[in-house]
């Protein structure tokens, strides 16, 4: 009964791991804490709110694994990352972090009035494995007071992409900004109320096979087989 992420670029799961969303909750819910104990217990309070507590603890973050710089001015948005060679670690087509650009793929997606066009995809080295069936919720950080990136909404099902990258509104007008790494970018809430272990490790050898399975899985054919996909994911988790 586990959910395992593990990351194939070394280091990551040392420096700047996934967390339990329970073990980096907002600073202003202690606040809250300290004053419903000095108030009338009677009254309504903030800190009674289960639908609000129960979400901040649900689930895992995903965190920044490394700083990108994010500079946006009225005709274009530029990224820039420390080092090149964090894109020959990710081994993966493009870069670390990417423009899903307002012409292409952000296309058709509602935007606040105060973000760009364009959407921020932020690849990670992260993969997930997990028991048949269960999915993941993507959502924003709940009840945060962090507003340069806004993760978007989605659900990831592992059996067809066990990546786990995050996208989201950049809410700038103008300027150049940084996401340093450790920023917590995102939550991902498994869809069962069963209760699993969450582990957070580096790549093993079995994971690495998997990774070389997968990548003739996902490019043998002209459209995605999902179903073959799937297969060979749960083969996977279950040997």
């Amino acid at each position: 009964m586990k959910i395992e992420f593990f990351s194939k670029v070394y280091g990551v799961a040392d420096t700047y791991p996934i967390l339990n969303a329970k073990d980096i909750i907002p600073n202003w819910v202690q606040e809250a804490r300290m004053d419903y104990i000095k108030s009338d217990k009677r009254d309504l309070h903030i800190f009674k709110c289960p639908g609000i507590i129960d979400v901040l603890t649900a689930g895992f973050v995903v965190t920044a694994w490394h700083d990108t710089d994010i500079e946006s001015t009225p005709d274009k948005m530029t990224i820039t990352i420390p080092d090149v060679g964090l894109n020959e670690l990710l081994d993966k087509r493009g870069n670390t972090t990417q423009l899903q650009t307002a012409q292409g793929v952000a296309k058709y997606l509602p935007k606040r009035p105060w973000s760009q066009k364009s959407i921020v995809k932020i690849n990670t080295p992260w993969h997930v494995l997990a028991p048949r069936n269960v999915k993941f919720m993507f959502i924003p950080l709940p009840y945060t007071d962090q507003f340069l990136f806004e993760s978007t909404i989605g659900i990831l099902d592992p059996g067809i992409s066990s990546e786990v990258n995050v996208q989201g509104y950049w809410n700038v007008d103008y300027g150049k900004h940084t996401i340093k790494a450790g920023t917590p970018l995102c939550q991902i809430i498994p869809l069962t109320e069963k209760q699993y272990l969450m582990i957070c490790r580096d790549m093993n050898s079995r994971d690495e096979l998997w990774l070389k399975k997968r990548k003739f899985l996902d490019n043998f054919s002209f459209v995605l087989q999902r179903n073959k996909l799937k297969e060979a994911y749960y083969k996977h988790i279950k040997s």
